[in-house]
């Protein structure tokens, strides 16, 4: 979604820049997002409305002094509270240099209701202060989507849902959903998020098709601890590929630019052991 955006504020003349809060040791999403040739800073090592609240103004700043842009498109980690990011933009540094102009939250429409039952309340509250919803991955889910709304508006019925598979998006899609944007309606201030832990690891082996899957497996099955999303670059069969595992969704795609080899795990408790061994470190 952030590579979308960013492809179509460039198209329409303006200078965006990509910020992203990353969880985990390595600046993945950034890379992602340098390799399609894109302005990207990563700010990791913590969730910015607790650890990071104050390095965020700091770097945002110097964003702003380093490139002017127009537009900051600024991705935080899954498990940030809105109403603290208003108080990041109170800071000295920030005040009258920029100003909150879209809020957008995107649902994976293929491990919604999975996510839900495990982590309850936690999602229910994202959703219920998010303004604007996306559904992800809808070419790939089983479930109905009139099924994933009507559930998301049984939280939060003022929700303004856009559900249009992303690679049929046009720019006209773009300018109807960056007009929609109106106030969350729930202040919502208890972080009240899950500490999940993570895991980075160096994965300079070659993997080939049959390992990368059961590395899913080994996931969904517990064996490396309560994991929820697995992401990295690793060598499948000689070529650098980009892995994304969201409790039992994988995918695998080319890695366009070229970036340390490593795999990062997020999760309510990793067990470290048994991914070490796996990895062969």
């Amino acid at each position: 979604m952030a590579n979308m955006m960013l492809r179509y504020y460039i198209s329409s003349g303006l200078r965006p820049v990509y910020i992203v809060n990353e969880f985990g040791k390595t600046g993945l999403d950034a890379e992602i997002i340098k390799a399609d040739g894109f302005e990207a800073v990563e700010i990791e090592g913590g969730c910015i409305c607790c650890t990071l609240k104050d390095d965020i103004g700091v770097a945002v700043a110097k964003v702003i002094e380093a490139f002017s842009p127009t537009n900051i498109v600024f991705e935080p980690s899954g498990i940030f509270i809105f109403d603290n990011f208003t108080d990041i933009l109170k800071q000295p540094q920030l005040q009258g240099k920029c100003e909150i102009k879209n809020i957008f939250t995107v649902v994976d429409s293929v491990n919604f209701s999975h996510a839900k039952a495990i982590y309850g309340s936690f999602i229910y509250n994202q959703i219920k202060n998010a303004p604007v919803i996306i559904l992800s991955k809808l070419e790939k889910t089983d479930t109905s989507v009139d099924e994933v709304i009507c559930d998301i508006k049984n939280i939060n019925p003022n929700a303004l849902i856009f559900s249009k598979i992303f690679n049929e998006w046009d720019n006209l899609d773009f300018t109807a959903l960056l007009n929609k944007y109106r106030e969350p309606e729930v202040n919502y201030r208890s972080h009240g998020h899950i500490k999940f832990k993570t895991l980075s690891i160096a994965a300079k082996g070659d993997f080939s098709q049959e390992r990368v899957n059961d590395l899913a497996l080994k996931c969904s099955q517990g064996v490396f601890g309560d994991i929820c999303r697995v992401k990295g670059v690793v060598m499948v069969d000689g070529v650098y590929m980009l892995i994304n595992i969201a409790f039992n969704d994988v995918t695998i795609s080319k890695f366009k630019g070229v970036t340390e080899r490593s795999l990062t795990f997020i999760g309510d408790s990793i067990n470290k052991k048994n991914i070490v061994d796996f990895i062969g470190v």
